[in-house]
């Protein structure tokens, strides 16, 4: 028989844990938070500083550059006067300090873009107001066209008139203050006034006796004659003229010669009827 050994086998070697760092306190974390702020806060008037230098100098480049660039111009094509002038070399000052201050805060691409699209909008205004009177011969013009019975007025003393498109000429008038649209009838001996324009015009038909005979371009008419205290087509003004109203109803009132015999003289040419009157 084997003899067992009495001595035990040793035990297995047992890790002993190493004691770890000692966890930071919250006052230490506190206190590494406050340190770290701290720096920063010391950091922060640095680049404050730097930063105001930085934009000081580029605001001061770019003004100079600026306003250089105003002085040659105006040396170039004289366009500002020191004595005449003076406000606009104010207004002029001022747009200097704004552009400079807003490219120098950085970003300068960026606001050389943005101040490009305000120079472009600033330019379509100045465009317009200096061709306002061109702009508004044009508005005219095509308001004509639209509405042919407007009349285009040429001169101080004449007025066009463009064909309808149902080949007649239509005039605008104003009637003791209210607007009546006529159809020019050269063949006509008076104006008429329908039975619905006069009832505008404050005149009731039904009080009116038809006494009177009248000639125009599709035959003869009945109307009664009356005052009319105001009459104005563009520049041309009569006042105190007799005008007839028709006694049946008609599609539009009728522009005859007492209006045409006024006129210094009228014309139609290249389907245009202008009107020249006495300044």
């Amino acid at each position: 028989m084997q003899e067992k050994d009495s001595t035990s086998k040793p035990d297995k070697a047992r890790s002993v844990p190493t004691p770890s760092a000692p966890a930071p306190s919250h006052n230490e974390e506190d206190r590494s938070f406050l340190d770290f702020y701290g720096e920063r806060k010391q950091e922060q008037p640095e680049q404050t500083d730097q930063f105001s230098s930085c934009f000081f100098v580029r605001f001061l480049c770019i003004a100079g550059v600026l306003a250089g660039l105003l002085i040659y111009l105006n040396d170039a094509f004289h366009a500002f006067s020191l004595g005449e002038d003076s406000g606009q070399i104010l207004y002029a000052g001022i747009f200097i300090l704004f552009a400079s201050a807003t490219l120098a805060s950085g970003n300068m691409w960026r606001k050389i873009k943005q101040l490009a699209i305000w120079a472009v909008i600033g330019l379509v205004f100045m465009v317009g107001f200096s061709y306002r009177y061109e702009l508004a011969g044009i508005k005219d013009r095509l308001l004509s066209e639209i509405m042919p019975s407007k009349g285009l007025q040429n001169t101080p003393n004449s007025v066009t008139f463009p064909v309808s498109s149902d080949g007649h000429f239509y005039i605008r008038a104003e009637v003791n203050g209210v607007p009546v649209v006529f159809l020019a009838d050269t063949g006509a001996s008076s104006i008429v006034l329908s039975p619905s324009d006069a009832k505008r015009l404050g005149i009731n038909p039904a009080e009116l006796a038809f006494d009177r005979i009248y000639e125009t371009a599709n035959g003869v008419v009945r109307g009664s004659s009356v005052r009319i205290d105001y009459f104005r087509v563009q520049g041309i003004q009569l006042h105190d003229i007799r005008v007839s109203i028709n006694e049946a109803e008609m599609s539009n009132s009728l522009l005859g010669m007492t209006f045409f015999k006024r006129l210094k003289r009228y014309e139609v040419k290249e389907d245009k009827l202008t009107l020249y009157w006495e300044p």
